[in-house]
């Protein structure tokens, strides 16, 4: 039951952006702005979590795990209930903003409790079942938000969106309030992080840059993957819509596998070399797709982009949670929680800018290929800083 409220966690805390994504033309048509001022809305949800993910992470090291996810929980509901008060651009910036903060809190509280309550030989099969939240997320967003919203508009929407959220919170609430009495009489398995030594680890900003990296290169594709398959090979709105939804399943088995995976190997690193290589190989797959008008090509590049480096954040927490000392385990998660979301806001802009520039997006999939490529680099420095310390 723990794990299903961590997995609920981090489906909850991005089901605001997923739902406004999933809702983009309707929003832009209802509440009278243009593209770029929507755009703007989804980054500033990413640059409000990237700013303050590392502070609320060394606030998950002392707050206690019901007080945590009940503001995960809350937050998206209030985020939810601002953004259907009046039909403005500025009432949805600040619903963003609500959201980006609330959903900041899901990787270092969860992790926290990770760490607390499971075995190490359980911890990376957990993280991925957890990660794999996000892409639940993902997928639940776009099976529901717009038939809701070609239904009933957004602001109706963003209701029943608070409004399911309410009886998730009320569920994680009592198995939280469960578990914490359980402590009482029976003691957690002992933690397995290195020891508190005041600072966190050289390893742990490794983990913070590559998941920077990463974010870059997931999420510009992510973003882009179905104006790129209407834009540039010419499929209908339906099927680009569909390739969102593929990417969610996809997202999901890997994430869990890659968990199991990850399970039975000491150095993380040497995956994250080969989920990086994959993202370069999937990329490559739709700059070809382009270049010859094949969309089969486009598809073999999703599915690399899904199953290899969208599930990099399973191995990238799970060694953060291996390398950060026991107590500043919410603190290492929150400072990877800011590079992943600095990563999210920066890839799109990426790729948007270079697509806009150039009339092509070849110039965007190479620019986010660099950024694997670095990653590559860094889980060398990484695989090597855990040699000389071993």
């Amino acid at each position: 039951m723990l794990l299903v409220v961590l997995m609920g966690a981090m489906a909850i805390g991005p089901m605001f952006n997923y739902a406004l994504g999933s809702l983009s033309a309707l929003i832009v048509d209802e509440y009278g702005i243009t593209e770029g001022q929507y755009g703007f809305i989804l980054a500033a949800v990413y640059l409000s979590a990237g700013l303050t993910a590392t502070f609320l992470g060394v606030l998950a090291d002392k707050l206690t795990p019901r007080f945590q996810i009940a503001l995960i929980f809350s937050g998206i509901v209030v985020a939810f209930l601002v953004s259907a008060m009046w039909q403005s651009f500025v009432v949805l910036l600040a619903a963003a903003l609500i959201a980006g903060v609330a959903q900041s809190f899901s990787n270092p509280a969860t992790n926290r409790l990770i760490a607390q309550r499971t075995s190490f030989t359980q911890r990376a099969r957990w993280m991925g079942w957890k990660q794999s939240g996000v892409q639940m997320g993902l997928l639940i967003s776009g099976l529901t938000f717009p038939f809701l919203g070609a239904a009933l508009g957004w602001q109706t929407s963003a209701l029943i969106g608070a409004a399911a959220c309410v009886p998730a919170l009320a569920i994680a609430w009592l198995i939280i309030t469960k578990l914490e009495r359980d402590v009482v009489s029976r003691p957690a398995p002992a933690a397995s992080g290195v020891p508190d030594r005041g600072k966190l680890p050289t390893a742990v900003w490794l983990f913070s840059l590559v998941a920077f990296l990463n974010a870059v290169g997931t999420q510009g594709v992510t973003v882009y993957s179905s104006l790129f398959a209407v834009r540039a090979l010419d499929f209908p709105l339906t099927v680009a819509g569909m390739i969102i939804g593929v990417i969610g399943v996809f997202g999901i088995l890997s994430r869990i596998g890659w968990g199991r995976v990850a399970g039975r190997m000491a150095r993380p690193s040497v995956l994250i070399q080969i989920m990086s290589l994959g993202g370069v190989a999937g990329l490559l797959f739709l700059i070809a797709a382009e270049l010859f008008h094949q969309g089969w090509l486009m598809w073999v590049g999703i599915l690399f982009h899904a199953t290899l480096p969208l599930a990099a954040n399973v191995i990238i927490n799970s060694g953060t949670v291996a390398a950060a000392p026991a107590a500043k385990v919410g603190a290492a998660s929150g400072l990877v929680a800011t590079g992943m979301y600095l990563g999210f806001g920066a890839g799109p802009l990426i790729v948007g800018q270079l697509v806009d520039l150039t009339g092509s997006f070849t110039a965007g999939w190479i620019a986010v290929g660099v950024t694997y490529v670095a990653s590559v680099v860094v889980a060398i420095i990484l695989s090597r800083l855990h040699k000389s310390s071993a």
